[in-house]
């Protein structure tokens, strides 16, 4: 945290500095924003083990997910800002057994003709450029939310106990949200550049949670570039390519490539992760209760996923896969979900969503093999 006040101090002084003889600090050069979706979800599931406190399906997922902030413009192209993204979801299980949780998000932020810099609680550089399969609903296709209803037993991200024996996403997230600083360049003839820096990885959401600290807390790195292209039938391609290292010995690649013709795209994503060295090896046993044999397994692993979507005026729909696999075990995850959204007008969609999930343990019969079907619906408020 130290080296990241000092970052976000130096970023302070050079927009200061840089915009000295820029317009002079009145209330008309502010902007305020506060946008997010509250929803409630009924879903109807059915999955191995489903009666178990930790594995069983919900009924109903009340989510809220906004983003709040304001930007201090010292001239048209160079602002300064300052923002939140707040999550709060409230879970009611099968057994009436109800739980919730909650996250805060802050960063700043400092966009000129230069770029794009923030420094908080963000994804990283790779994770924001990559183009991998499309979802257009929040329960996504990469680091999917569908396991509010399907049980996976290769992911676990509780207060108290987390597992990943796959991965869960095509993108680059090892560092997940955990406090960083992120560079964003403009875009150079079709191409856009990023780097981001994390001084302390111990805090991965979506692989080791910040209740179960990693045994080592060392920094990490990604970078990437994203292309743009217009093609000759008014089509736009898009490609982007990622790495990153953690730990010094957690090494990812990423891929992607969306393609965009009028109301119809579609997308794939790759990612390879692979352990360099001796120092940091996979957990093959058991260290605690709280981080089970195999919980880091996803460091040496593969993932690729499709999608192909389309939208009918007010009406969208999508159709994506996303396939993860263990390099050295058995344990894979075979994710399929068709998305649908109607927005009835600027501030309320409905939502229908139908998942299926085949995920497989160490051992062929054991209790760490799931699979199974979800289908959920519900109703969002834009704001």
């Amino acid at each position: 945290m130290k080296k990241l006040l000092l970052l976000t101090t130096v970023l302070s002084v050079v927009s200061v500095s840089a915009s000295a003889h820029a317009a002079p600090i009145t209330k008309d050069n502010w902007d305020f924003t506060a946008s997010g979706l509250m929803g409630g979800y009924y879903g109807i599931s059915e999955t191995k083990k489903q009666y178990a406190v930790n594995s069983m399906p919900n009924r109903w997922v009340y989510r809220t997910d906004a983003l709040f902030g304001a930007n201090y413009h010292f001239s048209p192209d160079h602002q300064l800002g300052i923002f939140g993204n707040f999550t709060l979801v409230y879970r009611e299980h099968d057994k009436d057994y109800r739980d919730g949780d909650w996250r805060f998000y802050p960063f700043v932020t400092d966009k000129s003709k230069y770029g794009d810099i923030t420094v908080g609680y963000v994804y990283g550089a790779a994770h924001e450029l990559h183009k991998g399969a499309k979802e257009i609903t929040f329960f996504g296709i990469d680091d999917t939310n569908m396991t509010y209803y399907l049980s996976n037993p290769n992911w676990g991200n509780g207060k108290h106990s987390v597992k990943f024996a796959t991965p869960k996403s095509t993108a680059i997230m090892n560092d997940g949200r955990a406090a960083k600083i992120k560079y964003i360049s403009p875009e150079i003839g079709n191409t856009k550049f990023g780097f981001s820096y994390t001084p302390k990885n111990e805090n991965r959401r979506g692989l080791v949670s910040r209740y179960a600290h990693y045994e080592l807390e060392e920094d990490g790195y990604t970078a990437a570039m994203q292309n743009r292209w217009e093609l000759p039938d008014n089509s736009t391609l898009y490609t982007s390519m990622g790495y990153g290292i953690f730990n010094r010995t957690d090494n990812e690649m990423s891929f992607g490539i969306t393609w965009v013709k009028d109301n119809f795209n579609i997308a794939a994503g790759y990612k390879n992760a692979w352990i360099k060295g001796n120092k940091n090896p996979i957990t093959y046993k058991a260290k605690s209760s709280y981080l089970p044999a195999l919980f880091d397994n996803y460091r040496e692993s593969n993932a690729y996923n499709v999608s192909m979507g389309y939208q009918f005026e007010n009406f969208k729909t999508n159709l994506a896969y996303l396939h993860t696999e263990a390099s050295n075990t058995r344990n894979s995850d075979d994710l399929y979900i068709w998305s649908n959204v109607y927005s009835a007008n600027k501030y309320i969609d409905l939502f229908l969503v139908g998942a299926y999930l085949n995920a497989k343990g160490v051992e062929k019969y054991a209790d760490d093999n799931s699979k199974g079907y979800a289908v959920v619906t519900g109703i969002g408020l834009k704001f």
